[in-house]
């Protein structure tokens, strides 16, 4: 079967709209060059169409037309590269997603293991901004969780206090590696506040909490978060107001 046969096989099995780029064709690494001509005829047979710089995608017809990627899969784009995950999605979606706010967000923040830049695809714009390690897929859940109680205070429309309760169930229902990574990566990566909210909420759902929590915090050092003592009757003990 030839390079041309090859990525038409390929391209035929996804789905329209689905965006990718040359190096999720098979024959790429061994034809580099004859896998770039192969896919430049069906874009000029309109049978492709160019995304972006080296990125196309199926196209479908639609009552207006030939219709672009879904805003999910635009996301998709950002969030993986030749591949590989290398984003999580972040800010205000993710608050609207676990409930803790109604707000919608107009754009979407992704952090992402590159540059900070913003992207406006019309129906849809994405923000991103560094991320703090490098990401793993069973992570992101937890990365958002940590995210979540770094800005806790800063979430539009929400009761701090309700918030926490929130994220208190959530981390509740993780498995128990996951609710040991959780503290690795608030350990290695988070901010004090974040690491004290950690303890915190391991301490109310009766968790065990590693010494090496605790001991990464400064003794004199207080947050002040406002949180309800009679709601959070621990919060003392993790210095937090």
């Amino acid at each position: 079967m030839s390079v041309a046969q090859n990525v038409q096989k390929s391209v035929n099995a996804m789905p329209a709209g689905q965006i990718f780029g040359y190096q999720a064709l098979p024959s790429y690494v061994q034809s580099p060059s004859a896998v770039i001509k192969a896919v430049g005829r069906l874009v000029a047979e309109k049978r492709l169409a160019r995304f972006s710089k080296g990125k196309f995608y199926i196209p479908s017809e639609g009552l207006m037309g030939l219709r672009k990627p879904s805003d999910t899969e635009l996301i998709r784009s950002v969030l993986y590269k030749e591949g590989r995950l290398r984003g999580y999605v972040t800010g205000l979606a993710i608050y609207n997603q676990l409930g803790l706010t109604t707000q919608v967000p107009r754009t979407i923040t992704v952090a992402i293991n590159g540059g900070r830049q913003e992207k406006n695809f019309g129906t849809i714009r994405i923000k991103t901004v560094i991320a703090r390690m490098l990401i793993e897929e069973p992570d992101v859940k937890l990365l958002q969780y940590l995210d979540v109680l770094k800005n806790l205070k800063n979430i539009p429309d929400a009761n701090i206090n309700q918030s926490l309760e929130i994220m208190r169930r959530y981390i509740s229902d993780l498995k128990k590696r996951e609710q040991v990574q959780l503290v690795l990566l608030a350990e290695k990566y988070y901010t004090p506040q974040t690491r004290a909210l950690v303890g915190l909420l391991f301490s109310s759902l009766e968790l065990s909490v590693p010494q090496s929590l605790a001991l990464s915090l400064n003794p004199t050092t207080t947050y002040q978060l406002k949180l309800d003592q009679d709601q959070w009757p621990m919060a003392k003990q993790w210095s937090i107001r």
